[in-house]
């Protein structure tokens, strides 16, 4: 797919960078000619140096021929004009970046004139992660398909639990409860396992269940715990502002230390119920005073990286329940794991996600296109939600009958509202909604592509 992107910084570079491995042919505008050189240098891409606004340089870029524009500039007004333009000199569908709360009634009333297919917010985007993770301490990260209904979470085994040594087709038994271990991590591997695979201490595993199943299943591996009701934040940036604004509307207390006297002033009278603390949020006196150490959840959203890594395993170390950070270079999230830094939120890479599965659905609208896709354990392994339709094979045959490509499950069946873990014996039939997990290396765009080649 012709796919041109205007604004090459943090969020445009990286849905650049999805987008160019799956295979589809990138063109990207940017302003800055050092980083349009080094975008066309480390990707491989056509980058063009211009303003992305300018009617000449849109032309050029051949905007008109291609299928998609993202627009993803540090300005909304410029991304919101992109748009409107593309859609003049024919481009079909786009998409842009706009942060400003404000601008979301303005987007839904002039949507047809705007040609705005998706529009992509990573602070706001960010912070609904955040809240997510808060609502049930106990796991890393959690994922929601079937409009709610199944999950899949990610916790860590230790020495001792209900599933150390314990062989993937026991699981059930242990837990009494249908689940699916979807996906594990040991050390630097990945598998997408079979019922031979045991589970061993210090793995990162992925169980896929019902949502009305989890809260049980947690407490039978002793990780149940209440939701976070008292929280610091450092940093009063724009994904504070809207997590803050989540966290009190559910009864939470919520502290904000920032340093900047001028932001922390606008901050206090924005969420007047809410503690506000002008200081230095880094510091240690100052998050000692503030008793840190006994708050249930600290989540650094600082605008330096290394300052909220630092945070996080500072606070760790006091420990803190739950510890959440903000890191922009997804990259220095694996080199602090084994300092306990285990939940990273990427704003960047949350919305590239949002952009690649709509990208998959427009290859395929009238299939059985991706419904939803998540990416975990550092965007190595994925999980797609596929509508069953008539075209799909093997529909009726038992599972135990149907042979799936190497490293690919299927997760879930949601049969009208009905979730079912599968088994053998259980079929795929026209109108389920399926969750499918795969090594991310596979791109699949259709369900059918999942099922190993007829002989």
């Amino acid at each position: 797919m012709k796919i041109v992107i205007i604004g090459g910084g943090k969020v445009g570079s990286t849905i650049a960078n999805q987008l160019t491995r799956e295979g589809h042919d990138i063109t990207i505008i940017e302003q800055s000619s050092s980083i349009s050189e080094s975008l066309s240098d480390s990707l491989d891409i056509m980058s063009m140096c211009g303003n992305g606004g300018s009617l000449d340089v849109m032309r050029a870029a051949g905007v008109g021929d291609n299928e998609l524009i993202i627009a993803c500039t540090a300005k909304d007004e410029l991304n919101l004009l992109c748009c409107m333009t593309a859609k003049r000199l024919g481009c079909p569908n786009a998409i842009a970046r706009v942060r400003n709360p404000e601008y979301s009634e303005l987007m839904y009333f002039l949507r047809d004139e705007l040609n705005l297919s998706m529009s992509i917010n990573p602070e706001l985007t960010a912070a609904r992660e955040i809240f997510r993770q808060l609502e049930i301490p106990g796991v890393l990260r959690r994922e929601s398909f079937a409009k709610g209904r199944v999950e899949i979470v990610e916790i860590v085994l230790k020495s001792g639990d209900l599933l150390d040594g314990c062989a993937l087709a026991d699981v059930h038994k242990k837990l009494k409860r249908r689940v699916l271990v979807c996906a594990v991590q040991r050390g630097d591997e990945v598998f997408i396992p079979d019922g031979s695979f045991v589970l061993l201490a210090g793995d990162k595993i992925h169980i896929c269940a019902p949502a009305t199943e989890l809260v049980g299943i947690l407490r039978s591996l002793n990780l149940s715990r209440r939701k976070a009701k008292n929280v610091i934040i450092i940093g009063a940036s724009r994904i504070a502002k809207y997590l803050t604004s989540m966290l009190l509307k559910t009864g939470s207390r919520v502290k904000v230390v920032e340093i900047n006297p001028a932001k922390a002033e606008e901050f206090a009278e924005q969420f007047p119920e809410a503690e506000t603390i002008c200081g230095d949020g880094s510091g240690e006196n100052l998050l000692r005073s503030e008793n840190a150490e006994q708050m249930d959840a600290v989540i650094a959203l600082t605008n330096i990286d290394e300052q909220n890594l630092v945070l996080g395993m500072y606070m760790t170390s006091l420990g803190v329940k739950q510890v959440i950070t903000k890191v922009d270079h997804i990259e220095f999230s694996g080199i602090f794991e084994d300092k306990g830094i285990d939940r990273v939120i990427s704003p960047k890479k949350l919305s590239a996600n949002e952009v690649v599965r709509y990208v998959r659905a427009m290859q395929n609208s009238e299939g059985s296109s991706v419904v939803a896709l998540h990416h975990f354990v550092d965007g190595k392994v994925e999980a797609l939600e596929f509508n069953v339709i008539d075209e799909t094979r093997h529909r009726g045959e038992m599972l135990m009958n149907v042979r799936l490509r190497p490293d690919i499950l299927i997760g879930s069946i949601n049969r009208m509202g009905h979730i079912i873990i599968p088994g053998g014996r259980d079929t795929l039939e026209a109108g389920d909604i399926v969750v499918v997990v795969s090594h991310s290396r596979r791109v699949i765009l259709d369900l059918n592509d999942i099922f190993a080649e007829e002989e």
